[in-house]
């Protein structure tokens, strides 16, 4: 691979949702590849439970960083200060900041190495002790890997990092520019866009109905058996 996909490299993403919610929806089964754009889809299209499959299995680390941040935080702002290790700006005091305030804010504020520490050991415990999760050695230092990219790169990751550079110099969007994007139709969409998208995406983590798999779509197990498991259950892919 060209790179490590910490995040999107489609900017134009979010197009698809409008469609996608007056055709599709709520309620259904979610079925996805790859980090973040899956949360944004997954806030509009509200379904029961979500599948996010991927050959890397540092997408699956990636993931259970996600789970941890998003369930140990209180709000957005808090989830942020944890995913790029940054303490929460002064100005973020309450919960009600628009998405592009929030993402200035973080911005200026400078990246902390006693909170990367500190948060990075808080994930473990929570991953290995709240949910015992089974964890290797190799997981939880593909885990430490994801989380030292987001704590380099802060708002200003993208998709090439850290090959070819990071930040607005590159071909790529930033992490930043993808959660304040729009969905081409002015309305901005991504999981990070209010309070309610990120309770939304926080109830589903909460209750274990985001599940990341590793597997090859065209392999012979991991979409069959995510079938069989749906079939048993009367369930479809929406």
């Amino acid at each position: 691979f060209r790179s490590d996909n910490f995040l999107s490299n489609e900017r134009e993403y979010q197009w698809v949702i409008p469609a996608l919610v007056s055709t599709v929806g709520t309620g259904g089964v979610y079925l996805g590849v790859g980090p973040e754009q899956n949360f944004t889809y997954i806030v509009a299209l509200r379904p029961k439970l979500a599948f996010i499959v991927d050959i890397r299995r540092g997408n699956l680390h990636e993931h259970l960083l996600y789970k941890a941040f998003i369930e140990m935080s209180v709000d957005r702002a808090d989830f942020l200060s944890r995913l790029f290790a940054r303490h929460r700006p002064t100005e973020l005091a309450r919960d009600d900041a628009g998405v592009d305030e929030l993402f200035a804010a973080y911005q200026r504020e400078p990246a902390s190495a006693e909170l990367f520490e500190r948060n990075l050991r808080a994930a473990t415990e929570w991953l290995t002790g709240q949910h015992s999760f089974a964890l290797s050695e190799e997981d939880l230092d593909g885990i430490e890997y994801v989380y030292r990219a987001f704590y380099e790169g802060g708002p200003e990751l993208n998709y090439s990092f850290p090959n070819g550079g990071f930040g607005r110099g590159s071909n790529f969007p930033t992490y930043a520019e993808l959660m304040v994007a729009t969905d081409g139709e002015g309305l901005q969409r991504s999981y990070l866009a209010s309070e309610d998208h990120f309770r939304i995406l926080s109830d589903l983590q909460k209750n274990n109905a985001i599940v990341p798999l590793v597997g090859n779509f065209a392999g012979p197990k991991a979409l069959r058996a995510v079938g069989r498991y749906l079939r048993d259950h009367s369930a479809t892919v929406s």
